[in-house]
C-alpha cells in the first residue's frame, strides 16, 4: 500500500491542471482564431496540435468514402494498420453516412510494428531513431476495434484479419474486390506486401482510390516506405493511376485506372 501514498490528492489535482493548462489554455492552436474553431474542444485535450493532421485524415477518409460511392466504384473498403482504431472508426461511420453496402475489412498484426529487416527500412530514419522499432504503434485490441466499428456497421459486414500481413493477405477471399485502401503501413516491405498482392491477385477495381497515411514520413524520401513501395509496385504492375495530391502533412492519395499482370 505504500506506493499508492505517493498519489495524495493534492499531487493528482496539480498534474491535473498542468495536464489542462499544457494542453488547452497554453496550446498555441488556441491563439488562432481560424484553427480555433476547427478544433473541437475534447480533440485539442487528447491530441494537441495532432488534431489538425487527425481532421485532414478524417475528412479525406470521408471524402473516399463518399467518392466510391457516388462514383459507383465496385468492391469493399479495407485498412491496412488499424492502431488506436480512430481511422477505422471515420471509414464505417462514412459508410453509414453514406448508405453504403460495402463490407469494412481490417488488417492489423494487433501486437505493434513488427522488426524490420529490409534495406529499406532498417536506413529509414524512424526505424534507426526506434520510432518504428518493434512493438511501437501498437493499439487497441481486436475485440475493441470490433465494438469501434459495431457503433455504425452490422457486425457481419467488418471483417478482421488478425496478425502479420504474410500470414492474412491470403485469407482475403479470392472474388473480393476492393474500392477503397487506407495503407498505413508505415515501414517499406509492409507496404509492398500489401501492395503487391493487391495487383497481383486482382483485388483493386477499376477507380479504387488508395490513401498513404505515412506518404511524406522520412523527410519524404523516395528510398523509404511507402513511397519507395507505391514506385516499385507502379513498376511492376504498369499502373494507370491520377495523382489527386497531398493531405494533411503526410499523407497521399491516388485513383487507379488500370493495371497489368507482372512480368
Amino acid at each position: 500500500m505504500k506506493r499508492f501514498k505517493y498519489y495524495t490528492k493534492e499531487r493528482i489535482i496539480r498534474g491535473l491542471t498542468w495536464y489542462y493548462h499544457r494542453t488547452v489554455l497554453l496550446n498555441p492552436l488556441r491563439a488562432i482564431p481560424e484553427l480555433r474553431g476547427m478544433l473541437r474542444w475534447a480533440d485539442g485535450v487528447r491530441y494537441g496540435h495532432n488534431a489538425l493532421w487527425h481532421q485532414a485524415a478524417a475528412e479525406n477518409l470521408f471524402f473516399g468514402v463518399q467518392y466510391v460511392t457516388e462514383s459507383s466504384v465496385d468492391g469493399d473498403v479495407a485498412e491496412f494498420g488499424c492502431a488506436t482504431g480512430r481511422t477505422a472508426k471515420v471509414l464505417s461511420a462514412g459508410m453509414k453516412a453514406m448508405r453504403s453496402p460495402k463490407s469494412l475489412h481490417l488488417f492489423d498484426s494487433f501486437e505493434g510494428l513488427p522488426p524490420s529487416t529490409s534495406k529499406e527500412d532498417l536506413e529509414n530514419e524512424h526505424v534507426k531513431s526506434g520510432v518504428w522499432g518493434p512493438g511501437t504503434c501498437w493499439g487497441v485490441s481486436q475485440e475493441r476495434l470490433k465494438g469501434i466499428c459495431r457503433r455504425f456497421l452490422p457486425e457481419d459486414r467488418i471483417k478482421i484479419y488478425p496478425g502479420w500481413y504474410s500470414q492474412t493477405l491470403s485469407k482475403i477471399p479470392a472474388e473480393t474486390k476492393f474500392s477503397l485502401v487506407h495503407m498505413d503501413c508505415d515501414l517499406y516491405l509492409s507496404a509492398f506486401e500489401v501492395l503487391d498482392y493487391l495487383f497481383k491477385f486482382k483485388h483493386l477495381a477499376e477507380g479504387a482510390m488508395l490513401l498513404f497515411d505515412d506518404w511524406d514520413c522520412n523527410r519524404a524520401s523516395n528510398n523509404h516506405g511507402e513511397r519507395k513501395a507505391w514506385a516499385d509496385v507502379y513498376c511492376k504492375y504498369q499502373i494507370q493511376s491520377s495523382d489527386l495530391g497531398g493531405y494533411g502533412w503526410a499523407g497521399h492519395k491516388f485513383i487507379v485506372h488500370s493495371y497489368s499482370t507482372a512480368k
